[in-house]
């Protein structure tokens, strides 16, 4: 199997063996400049501090499998709440992390219980650790508070360590090869006037159009919305990316080299269609964000079949239905992982690439700076198992990015 990363939600990772010590920046030594052909700076001169193994490690082994650990940061009062999974020995378990109001350490809340045949363990245990906290495969924090989650089994809310359910709705398939169920869920936005919309693969069959959900009613309900047919509507569709701003949802296909561009002005009420031509074989957009007065669609293009790193990805748009490439000047190597907009609008954008040194058997994480037009800042963000997964904006205005083992802090 490839060593590229292979999922859109969530960086994938390999064992690895290069390890950073606490406090290390994680720049570029002198032997890999000439990779990208670019010079590497550290993430300290972007303002980031590394603060090592402070992150509690997602599995009661020392090896995560590809698609685990902490994949999604959401902003609370103090620090910040983050999603994920814990290899209990026998399978993916639900997992939270917390952190204190320094947020410069992320810990497993609740812990793992280790005590007798309910704790994790190896295979041979009985049981394993169930998991605990928010399981969600798309969630958002909305203005009170409360934490909006969407998974195969529909809405849920929670506020104070409570969960309401609220729609049900079965969003699973059969999972890879025949394996269990996975979701269709694939992404959530919620509009300033309260609307819900959910991106979930709802398009099983050759011919029909995307779908969405829609609630109305704080997500007590779901309803279907079938999206006006764009190019190739006799193939099968998919959303790659959905965003909000104000009561605007934007939604693009994915596919190359012709896909749909959505958007609705009401909140998902009604809804209007474009096309995006030239796109670039085997490109996967994984991101999208309003900033600066302008729509940036964020993605990999994977270069596998050639032998070369994966290439960074941008689209920008002024009204969400007619895009052009964006520049990527100043960002090299790399497939994007997340992206957050600091409170000065700044677009902070998280990636990883492979570590092509001999011997080396571990990624490398990678941090990019910029508005999507002028030529972007980058700074490394080192080499190990784990490196960058989240990126997200606390609340007070503090950026912080993590990975399964580490986190990178700007003030």
């Amino acid at each position: 199997m490839s060593r590229r990363l292979l999922a859109t939600v969530a960086v994938l990772f390999l064992t690895a063996s290069c390890k950073l010590p606490a406090g290390d920046p994680g720049g570029w030594t002198a032997d890999t400049k000439g990779r990208t052909g670019l010079s590497k700076v550290p993430a300290t001169d972007l303002g980031f501090v590394r603060h090592g193994n402070t992150v509690d490690w997602p599995a009661a082994s020392d090896w995560v499998p590809p698609g685990s650990g902490l994949r999604a940061l959401l902003p609370t009062a103090d620090c910040v709440l983050a999603l994920g999974d814990y290899q209990n020995g026998h399978r993916a378990v639900t997992a939270n992390w917390t952190g204190p109001s320094t947020c410069d350490r992320l810990r497993l809340s609740p812990a793992p219980d280790r005590s007798g045949s309910s704790g994790d363990g190896p295979p041979d245990a009985v049981g394993g650790w169930p998991g605990g906290g928010i399981s969600a495969d798309a969630a958002i924090v909305q203005p009170d508070g409360t934490i909006l989650a969407a998974a195969s089994d529909g809405l849920s809310a929670y506020r104070n360590g409570q969960r309401q359910e609220l729609a049900r709705a079965d969003l699973s398939t059969v999972g890879f090869e025949g394996n269990g169920s996975r979701s269709l869920v694939r992404g959530l936005a919620r509009t300033n006037s309260g609307r819900i919309i959910v991106n979930a693969d709802l398009t099983t069959s050759i011919g029909p159009p995307p779908a969405v959900l829609i609630s109305g009613n704080g997500g007590r309900s779901l309803r279907r919305a079938d999206l006006p047919a764009g190019p190739r509507s006799d193939s099968r569709q998919l959303l790659a990316v959905l965003a909000a701003d104000g009561d605007t949802v934007v939604a693009i296909g994915y596919g190359w080299p012709r896909v749909g561009a959505w958007r609705s002005s009401d909140g998902g009420r009604t809804w209007e269609v474009s096309t995006i031509d030239g796109l670039p074989q085997h490109l996967m957009l994984t991101r999208l964000v309003r900033a600066g007065g302008q729509w940036l669609a964020f993605g990999a293009v994977d270069r596998t079949e050639a032998g070369e790193q994966d290439a960074p990805y941008v689209l920008t748009s002024a009204d969400g239905l007619t895009w052009k490439p964006g520049g990527t000047t100043g960002m090299g190597a790399g497939r994007v992982s997340d992206v957050t907009v600091d409170q000065s609008g700044t677009v902070l954008v998280t990636g990883v690439i492979d570590d092509s040194r001999p011997g080396a058997d571990d990624y490398c994480g990678v941090l990019w700076a910029g508005d999507g037009s002028a030529p972007w800042q980058r700074g490394e963000l080192g080499c190990s198992d784990s490196p960058p997964q989240a990126i997200t904006t606390l609340r007070d205005g503090r950026v912080l990015i993590a990975g399964n083992r580490d986190v990178w802090l700007r003030g």
